[in-house]
This record gives C-alpha cells, sequence and structure tokens, in this order.
C-alpha cells in the first residue's frame, strides 16, 4: 500500500528535502510488490498487466490522482508443474545425459579398438622354444 502524507506535511518534506532531492541524493519513489496468490502461469505466456491508479481519499472525485513520473513492473509468475520441473533440473539432465554419452562412446571405443587397447596375451619366446624341442624329439620306448 502506499504510504498516505497529507498536503501540509507532503509540502513540508518537499521543502526540507528540496537540495537533496535536486542533488539526486534521495528520491521520492515508492516500491510496491504485490503478490497474486494461486497465480499460475499457464501454456500462453502472460503479455499484458492493466494497472489503475485511484484517487486519494480525501479529494473529490477527478482530484486527487497521484502524480506519477516514471513506472515499471516486474511480473514474476510460476511456471507450469511439468516446464518448472525441467527448469529445475536441467543442470542435472545435462549431467546425466553427458556422462551417459561418455559411457556410450568408451564402449563403443572399446568393442572396436579392443586389439588396439588390450593386445592379446602371447606365450613367452623361451617357452615356445622348450615345446617345440621336445615335440620334436622322437619317442624311445
Amino acid at each position: 500500500m502506499l504510504q498516505f502524507k497529507s498536503e501540509p506535511i507532503r509540502l513540508l518534506l518537499t521543502f526540507l528535502k528540496v537540495v537533496p532531492l535536486v542533488a539526486g541524493y534521495v528520491s521520492e519513489s515508492q516500491t510496491l510488490n504485490l503478490k497474486f496468490r494461486g497465480f499460475i502461469q499457464g501454456e500462453v505466456p502472460t503479455a499484458c498487466l492493466k494497472v489503475t491508479i485511484e484517487q486519494r481519499a480525501e479529494y473529490q472525485p477527478g482530484a486527487g490522482i497521484p502524480q506519477i513520473y516514471d513506472a515499471s513492473v516486474t511480473l514474476e509468475s510460476e511456471l507450469p508443474l511439468f516446464k518448472r520441473f525441467i527448469w529445475n533440473w536441467k543442470k542435472s539432465i545435462f549431467v546425466w545425459m553427458s556422462m551417459m554419452l561418455f559411457m556410450m562412446e568408451m564402449l563403443v571405443t572399446l568393442i572396436c579398438c579392443r586389439p588396439l587397447i588390450i593386445p592379446r596375451a602371447r606365450p613367452r619366446v623361451g617357452s615356445v622354444r622348450s615345446s617345440a624341442i621336445e615335440s620334436s624329439l622322437p619317442v624311445r620306448n
């Protein structure tokens, strides 16, 4: 809610703050934070918001509308359930997909390039000669 100040109080405060106001050290701006309970962003994004400014309580109809020099509206809303889930988990999904892609690449590399990565065990040179000599000798009875 905007803070109400009567006309004499407002004039007195303006007179006292004239130098800091002109110098830009202080400002007369007010910020309103409004919460819309139960407002959930639908499938179609919100594109428009209507703000109505009413007159002050102390004035006659048509007079006393607040003077606004600059205004801005920031709308923060909740996403639908599925989009909210994806928004919160997008980093985790990215990490899991990266890990799965790495595992698949490693699996394909191991299957296709196994002879280069893990060579077959070869018998030792000395054991090959001794078995060849034993097999070439004639058997005596």
